[in-house]
């Protein structure tokens, strides 16, 4: 009788209030996640290091720590190839810059691939047929 009472507290301490799950649905859902490349670093062995970064724009009535979960799947995904490249899941309000890195293969780079990375709609998209420019090679930009 004493265990029963003492898992019911505990399993109402550890649950999220109903209000909570429908505030945070409501932010996940007003809130856009905006993909960003930034720039390669080519390899010698031919592949290339792409760096990313986002941009999780919420209504101004969200608050300031607004964060929305998007899983690995059709809804956060790079493509073509492998769907998971080390993108986050877990998106912080604001504009983060270089978050992650990508790695591609040479095959990528050396055919001029054009790789996406969408999120809910959004897409930050890699052409390797113009990653040679300056402007999105980052060897060049950090010297």
């Amino acid at each position: 009788m004493h265990q029963t009472y003492i898992l019911a507290i505990v399993s109402s301490l550890l649950s999220v209030p109903s209000w909570a799950q429908e505030n945070s649905a409501k932010w996940e859902s007003s809130c856009v996640t905006v993909p960003i490349f930034h720039c390669v670093q080519h390899l010698g062995q031919g592949g290339a290091i792409g760096y990313f970064g986002y941009d999780l724009q919420c209504p101004d009535d969200a608050p300031a720590a607004a964060e929305v979960y998007i899983d690995i799947n059709d809804n956060n995904l790079f493509s073509p190839g492998s769907k998971d490249r080390g993108q986050p899941k877990v998106f912080l309000s604001g504009e983060h810059n270089n978050e992650f890195e990508a790695d591609f293969s040479a095959a990528e780079v050396k055919g001029g691939s054009v790789i996406h990375w969408s999120v809910m709609g959004q897409t930050a998209m890699v052409d390797f047929s113009k990653t040679k420019d300056e402007s999105l090679d980052c060897s060049v930009l950090s010297q």
